[in-house]
């Protein structure tokens, strides 16, 4: 028997199956490694999708880079499994692939498969282990995520199809962990997202029927490499190109909760939005951040906003207040500096609790300056810290400086300018014994 190609896949032509037995094709190994693997792991949960009028799943593409030390790492030998059918959905239309597991004869040995990728028009599935040629294999779907995954790609169809009413065509989607997004060619206001959201939800409690259909002969312009044609229709409310897995009705999404809007490329919008079971998960979450709120805060749940608005204004006074009362010291710092170069040629201050900004007032203040060397640090042991160096000796001093704290860098014409990643275990006195070795 010919392997099924994409398109009339067994989890195509039923996306609720949940065990299927196969027979191994072919078995090849190919060692990559592990921050490869990583790395195309990480590509697969990112997958985009774009969709005109006419299609919700051509693909974006994407930049991939090599990580440059990834051929100094240990090579950790994967293999790829072709089979006669499958029922573990390979990446695409935004959708990314299933993983399960191949359960090997009488012995019930499990091999992982951590992804299933498309080549020409075959599903490859990529295991930690190989499998013999010719072998009945029984192959099980991590039934969860699938599900997850159903809830939604099938809530995005339904939500563009919503959204295509208002004449808002969706430009791309991204199925991410846990929230997903539309990308739409202008921000909704307040009254279409609620509108749009009841719409959504109504057609979910309507229970519309959901099925495929794979036409005997594709329309002349259609790219048979992307495997058989199959249409999604929700209804008659939605009628569209998708090689993806999907429920059977609009019931099973349960719900879909529209979020936040974020800015895209020049007027474009992406709608944040999550459905199914994501949508309680979400909702528990956030009452768990509102719980341990309204502990921290001493408030009622209602009164967080008005509460967290008054603690950034008192907090925004601080700041005003705090920065002032710097703004004197480093006055007050850079006259005892001045008093100081009279009788040595290098002189420095350190306060462990101050900023750049603080020891740059400083420098504001003494600059430009006559004689000698003025070095200023702020930071303290096992944390991070700033440096301004100027004065007629900088050549001199900074390369011992430099020798003594290892992350320090920074640069300048008229000064040094830098900053100290991490003040390592004794590497802060030991400059500050440097530089009082100079004075």
């Amino acid at each position: 028997m010919p392997p099924a190609i994409l398109g009339v896949l067994a989890c195509q032509r039923d996306s609720y199956l949940k065990t299927l037995v196969s027979r191994v094709i072919s078995c090849e190994e190919v060692k990559v490694s592990q921050m490869s693997q990583d790395s195309k792991s990480k590509d697969s949960k990112n997958s985009k999708n774009s969709k005109s009028k006419n299609s919700k799943n051509s693909k974006n593409s994407k930049n991939s880079e090599k990580p440059e030390s990834a051929s100094d790492l240990p090579l950790t030998p994967l293999y790829e499994v072709q089979l006669e059918d499958t029922i573990l959905f390979p990446e695409g239309g935004g959708q990314p692939s299933d993983t399960g597991y191949l359960e090997i004869g009488e012995s019930a040995r499990h091999i992982a498969v951590k992804e299933v990728k498309r080549e020409e028009l075959k599903a490859i599935h990529v295991t930690t282990e190989p499998v013999a040629v010719g072998e009945n294999v029984t192959m099980v779907v991590d039934w969860e995520r699938r599900f997850d995954h159903m809830q939604q790609h099938t809530g995005q169809h339904l939500l563009s199809a919503v959204l295509d009413k208002r004449e808002l065509p969706t430009l791309s989607w991204n199925m991410g962990e846990m929230i997903n997004y539309i990308e739409l060619p202008r921000k909704l206001t307040a009254d279409e997202l609620k509108s749009i959201g009841k719409e959504v939800n109504d057609y979910i409690t309507a229970a519309i029927p959901i099925y495929v259909e794979v036409p005997d002969q594709s329309p002349e312009k259609y790219d048979k490499e992307k495997g058989r044609l199959r249409i999604v229709h929700i209804g008659k409310l939605d009628a569209n190109p998708c090689c993806g897995t999907h429920m059977c009705s609009t019931s099973q999404i349960k719900a879909i909760a529209l979020l936040n809007e974020v800015s895209g490329k020049g007027s474009n919008s992406r709608l944040n939005f999550i459905c199914g079971d994501r949508v309680i998960k979400y909702a528990g979450h956030s009452h768990q951040i509102l719980k341990e709120l309204v502990g921290s805060l001493t408030c009622q749940q209602e009164m967080l906003p008005e509460k967290v608005r008054t603690l950034a204004k008192d907090n925004r006074k601080l700041q005003t207040r705090e920065s002032n009362l710097l703004k004197e010291i480093a006055i007050f710092e850079a006259e005892e500096l001045k008093r100081k170069l009279q009788d040595h040629k290098v002189v420095y201050h350190h306060r462990s609790d101050a900023d750049l900004a603080y020891i740059f007032h400083i420098f504001k203040q003494m600059s430009p300056l006559a004689e000698g060397t003025v070095v200023l640090l702020t930071g303290e042991a096992h944390q991070s810290g700033a440096a301004i160096v100027f004065g007629n000796q900088l050549d001199t001093v900074l390369p011992g400086l430099k020798e003594r704290l290892p992350s320090l860098r920074g640069g300048g014409k008229d000064k040094f300018q830098g900053k100290v990643a991490c003040y390592e275990k004794g590497q802060l006195e030991s400059a500050l014994k440097y530089l009082d070795s100079l004075a």
